[in-house]
Order: C-alpha cells, then structure tokens, then sequence
C-alpha cells in the first residue's frame, strides 16, 4: 500500500443509483460513497471489481479516504423533509482493514443514527469495530450484506487479498447471533469456474456451501452471475471479461472455451454487458433459489432476472429487508414512514398517493433531490 491520505469529498453526497429503465430492482437508496472509485482505494482488489476502472475512477497511488462525508451528509439532512435509506458504500469497501477509514465509517454511521436514517452496509469485512457504537446491535432499521463469492478456492482467485471464507463465514455468524438482518450476497457466480475447480462435481460444491450459509443464521441470499465488459477502461489494459477468462483458463482450457461460449453480449435490463447465457442462468437461479428455500432462506438475484423470474415470493425487493423513506420531525429528527419500502415504482406504481406524498417518486428512475424536500 502506497499510503492512506484523508480527502475532502466536494459537492453533495445524495445520489441515487443510476438505474433508469422498468427493469430496475434497486429500492431508491442514498448512495454514500467511503472512498473514490478507483484500484488503490480498496485493499481487497478482487479481480471482477468495477470500480477499479469506473468511468470516473481516481488512479492515485495513494488510499484516498473521505474525511468530511458526515459533514456533507449533515448539511443534506437539512435541507430535505423526505430521506431515502442510506447505502454504503458502493465502490469499496466500508470495513477494510484501515483504522483511519473505519473511524470515518463510526462517524458516518453515528449520525445516520442520531438523525434516524434506515441503512445498509455492504462488506467482505468484519464490520464488528461498528458494534460498540452505543445503540447500534438494536438499531432498526438496517441490514448488513456480507459477499461471498464462493467456496474458499474460489475466494482464492477472485479475491485473494480479502477476508478468507471462514472470516466471513464468522461475521455473518455473529451478527445474526446478535439479530442483526443479515444477508449473504453470492455474487458474482462464475460456473465455469466451479466447473475447472471441481468438474462434474462442481454443483455439489455449490450445493455444500448454500447449507454452510443456512447455519450462519443468514435469512437471505442476493445472487449474480455477473455482467462483464471487454473493454477496458483503465491503465490495466485487460478488461473485467479477459481477467475471468484468465483466472478460468488457468484452471482449465476446456472451461474456460465454454466460458467464452456461453458468456453472452446483451443489451438491456440496467445496463449492456456480457452475461451467462439466458436459458443457463434461469436455471442455476432456479436451482439456487430451490436450495436456500429448502433451509429456510429466502433468494433474489441483482439486476439480472426480474422478480417473476427468480426470486422467492412475497419479498418487497431483492434485498428482502425493508428499509424505508423517513419524514423529518419537529426536532430535525427522521422518522420511518409506516408501510414504506423505498421500491416505488413497484409498491406504490398504481397509488394516487402514497404514504410519503410523492408519486413522483414511483418511476423507475433515480430520484431528484427536489422531490425530497
């Protein structure tokens, strides 16, 4: 590691995600950003990150961190009456090992609380430096996502330099023993490289470690099979799609050649890329969605299959735990708007007027900071 320097982030932070067509998943969600995106500015540097090479990335040598996002988050507060659930963070991680980014982190997080805000953290980390905040194992509402792209050989490829399988494993142990609402993201599922791994075994691999995810307490799975670019936009010179087909080719030839086959260029959804053949996919997901059902987990994927398609029934969106928009009270305070998941344009679509007050909101598109206060 070059160096950690604390940076200024300019501007606002409130953001939605970008997504804008009808088959959107994502609830509205206020994107809060820990670090730039960019290779140097997380340490777990997994092969299939996007946020490396972002059309925005910053290439500084150094771990840039954001030393002011409580502050500008703050000044947000108090200019809107409406607050959407908070996310962070969506280009690095939020519970890398750095003290000076974890302290951040504390701070950010004491003040969504102090104000009353519903969040979610993202991780491959251990987020247990967030316990000892005052309040925070009984806070609701928030969820903790916890990514585990697989068995620990696969972690080994994909994201050498992140916690291994059994850490993660623990976290997600104990923050459900604590009855935190945990979810396991199982993303991004590369089959072919189950399949140079374990061969014809490769599903049963699959199969053992959904039972391993059933024991650790989590209620929910969040799957993907990834969307891959062939360009690159970065300094690397090989793209997101070349860097899978490598680590697969290593492994084996002969899965690698399928990989190339079945990896397939679409247009649509939220957004272009090359994704695992439609008929393949719909079926792994059916597969998976039966396996976390039959032990007591509900299943969802991100972004690639619409709900009627592959998610467990009943769930307000893919991430299953309702974070909802919260009104701000006399005392500046935020309070949870009764009934509200914060996925607009599917709950409240067909409603004149929703809880909130604000049917513009239910569109499928990122919302506009006007309509928030």
């Amino acid at each position: 590691m070059a160096g950690i320097k604390l940076v200024d982030k300019k501007g606002s932070t409130l953001h939605d995600y970008p997504y804008s067509t009808p088959a959107r998943k994502c609830p509205h969600f206020w994107i809060i950003n820990v670090t730039p995106p960019g290779p140097a500015h997380c340490v777990h540097q997994c092969l299939y990150c996007y946020a490396r090479e972002a059309i925005y990335a910053n290439y500084s040598a150094e771990t840039l961190i954001y030393r002011n996002l409580p502050e500008l988050v703050e000044r947000d507060l108090r200019r809107i009456n409406l607050c959407p659930p908070a996310s962070i963070s969506n280009v690095s991680d939020p519970c890398q090992p750095i003290p000076e980014l974890r302290a951040e982190v504390k701070r950010l997080v004491k003040l969504l609380m102090d104000y009353g805000v519903a969040f979610a953290i993202t991780t491959k980390g251990d987020p247990a430096f967030l316990l000892d905040l005052p309040g925070f194992i009984g806070y609701r509402p928030k969820f903790i996502a916890v990514t585990i792209e697989g068995t620990a050989d696969v972690l080994r490829l994909l994201s050498p330099a992140a916690p291994p399988l059994e850490e993660r494993l623990a976290a997600v142990r104990q923050l459900s023993a604590l009855g935190i609402d945990t979810l396991i993201r199982f993303d991004p599922v590369f089959i072919h490289l189950y399949q140079a791994l374990y061969g014809d075994a490769w599903f049963g691999s699959i199969e053992q470690l959904m039972y391993t995810f059933a024991e650790t307490g989590a209620r929910h799975i969040v799957s993907s099979t990834g969307r891959l670019a062939k360009k690159s936009a970065g300094p690397e010179g090989t793209s997101l799609w070349q860097r899978i087909w490598q680590v697969i080719y290593r492994q084996s030839p002969v899965a690698a050649q399928r990989f190339a086959q079945e990896y397939c260029y679409e247009r649509g959804g939220t957004s272009q890329g090359y994704l695992l053949r439609k008929d393949i996919r719909l079926a792994l997901h059916h597969w998976l969605r039966t396996l976390a059902e039959k032990n007591g987990m509900t299943y969802a994927t991100c972004q690639e299959l619409s709900a009627a398609e592959s998610d467990s029934a009943g769930l307000s969106h893919c991430e299953r735990f309702v974070l909802p928009f919260a009104r701000k009270q006399a005392d500046g305070r935020f309070q949870a708007i009764e009934g509200c998941t914060a996925n607009c344009h599917v709950v409240c679509r067909d409603l004149a007027m929703p809880s909130c007050g604000r049917p513009e909101l239910a569109l499928p598109r990122p919302f506009r900071i006007g309509l928030l206060k």
